[in-house]
This record gives structure tokens, sequence and C-alpha cells, in this order.
């Protein structure tokens, strides 16, 4: 991940009005308070390395003993996630015993609670359990489900979530994230293969093969996310770009990849028994999308009255 350039506030009254016009210029942002950046590089970031960077200044400025969580502990452990991260630092605040809401960060509450953590370059964060635990509880069901897919990916075990979702004394939330524990799986290789797995369970689908190889005179041939063998149909979330992907980091042409790809679904839908297969996009794939639509159309069967994605 790309890391900004962080600057504090100069001690000298020159060089702090230098830095002042520059602020309202434009030409830097301020990421906590006395802590600056470029603001041109700031906003060629991506929205990881601009979370980075206010994490990094806001600890620079804070008093030790915070514990960087939630979604910020996301971007330290470098896990999926999808859409913006959000404006506010957060911070697991062993010392207190109620939230707070400052303008660079928001403080969480752990007074009297183990928390799990691990040291990231050198900045203390929630463990990957505790950070999936944290996220389920706090955020909308897509964005958990992604985290919890991740973290089961990362070798983290089913029981150890469910132990950390059981010593949390809150009872708010905790059946919603108990339900997405049994749906969440490591197989799943993407943020994007996390919502399509949501909406297959939203509408009520059988669980599909994951990950499914086809073989053909023992070689594999091609690899699908999802496989429903009893309606003959594979699903993939945008499974052009994942493979264009793999492709272009194994130095092939985009030609190449193009074609390969072109080769790959072909060898698919020859299989006998592939009757359909169904790609999805991201925007068909989030609430009001139209991924029950195309499953339904490609020949599972999701009820007529289902159109849309549901909400999480």
């Amino acid at each position: 991940m790309e890391r900004l350039l962080l600057a504090t506030t100069p001690a000298d009254e020159s060089s702090a009005r230098s830095v002042r016009r520059a602020l309202h210029r434009g030409e830097v942002l301020r990421v906590a308070h006395g802590v600056m950046t470029p603001a041109g590089a700031f906003r060629a970031a991506s929205e990881a390395a601009r979370h980075r960077a206010r994490v990094e200044a806001v600890l620079a400025v804070s008093r030790t003993g915070l514990i960087v969580s939630h979604a910020s502990a996301v971007v330290m452990h470098d896990l999926p996630w999808f859409g913006p991260f959000p404006e506010r630092v957060i911070v697991t605040d062993p010392s207190r015993d109620r939230a707070q809401r400052l303008r660079f960060a928001d403080k969480v509450p752990a007074r009297g609670r183990h928390v799990g953590t691990v040291v990231l370059d050198g900045i203390e964060t929630t463990d990957l359990p505790t950070t999936a635990i944290d996220v389920a509880l706090r955020s909308d069901r897509g964005h958990a489900l992604v985290v919890l897919d991740a973290v089961l990916r990362r070798g983290v075990e089913r029981r150890a979530l469910v132990a950390e979702l059981e010593s949390r004394s809150t009872r708010r939330g905790v059946h919603r994230v108990s339900e997405l524990l049994e749906i969440a799986d490591g197989r799943i290789e993407s943020a994007g293969e996390s919502l399509t797995s949501l909406v297959m369970h939203d509408v009520g689908l059988p669980r599909p093969q994951l990950q499914h190889e086809f073989v053909e005179h023992g070689r594999v041939v091609a690899r699908a996310d999802f496989w429903f063998p009893e309606h003959g149909v594979v699903v993939e979330f945008d499974g052009l770009a994942k493979y264009r992907n793999e492709l272009l980091r194994a130095g092939r042409t985009a030609d190449e990849v193009v074609v390969a790809e072109k080769l790959r679904e072909d060898a698919v839908r020859a299989r006998p028994e592939v009757d359909s297969v169904v790609r999805l996009i991201w925007r068909e794939v989030l609430p009001g999308g139209g991924a029950p639509s195309a499953l339904r159309r490609g020949g599972l069967p999701v009820p007529q009255a289902i159109r849309t994605t549901p909400a999480w």
C-alpha cells in the first residue's frame, strides 16, 4: 500500500503561517489536529491509503494506549473492503466506558474488556478475530460478510470467531452476526463473491459448490466461483476481471488475456453438465441491483416476487 507523507505544524510562527496559507490555498489537507498531507497526493491515493494516513496522523497526536479497530483495522490488516472507508479513524480505548466522537476519530469504549491485539508496522491493532467481530457488529451485513470471509481465508478458525462474539457483553446484533457466521466461507476469494453469496442466501437458493474445478482428460480446464450441479448453472462474479488480473500478473498481454478467457468460458459452456453461465457485476449484487432476476434467467429457482437484490 502506498504511504502518504505527513507533516506536523511547525513550531516557529513564520513556518506555521506558510502552512496556514497552504491550507487556505488547498495545497495541503489537515488529516488530524496539527497534521497535514499534500492535497494532490491524498486525492490521488487509494481509499485504503487515505485512511491509513488518517490513522497514522491521529495516533501521532494522541495519547498512548489507543488500539486501531473496526474498519480502521481492516486497513491495517489489508483486508478486502468496498466503497469508502469512514472519514474518522476508529480506535478502541481500554480506558473508557463511554463512546466518544471527535473531529478526526471515534473512540469505542473497552474498559474491563479483553481486546485481542497485534502490532502492525509499530501500530497496536485489533487482531483478526476481534476486527472481524467488531466490523460485523457495527457494519451492514454486506461489509460484515466480506470481512468474515476474508479472515476465514486468512486461516482464522470459525470457532475463534464464535468465541469472540460470545465474549461480548452486548446482545445487540449478535443474532444477525451468528447467522452471517453460518454463511461465511474461507473459500470465497473476493468482496464481490462475498456479496454474491449473500444475495444467493437472501433469495433462498441452496448452497452452491465453491471454486468448483471442471476437469477434462485429467486436467483442470476451468474453475467456477459458484456451481449448482442440480441445476447445471455456473455463477461467477465479474469473472472476466478476476481472470484478466490473474493473467496480467503472469505476464500475458491484454489480447492474450481476452483470448484465454474466451477459451476458458467456452470450455465451461461445453461441459455436458453445464446448462448456463451467469455473470454478475457490482451494480447487480448491491442492494436494489438485478442479481435475483439474472440468477432466475440463468435457471436458478429464485422466487418471482424477488426482482432486485434485498437490502442488507
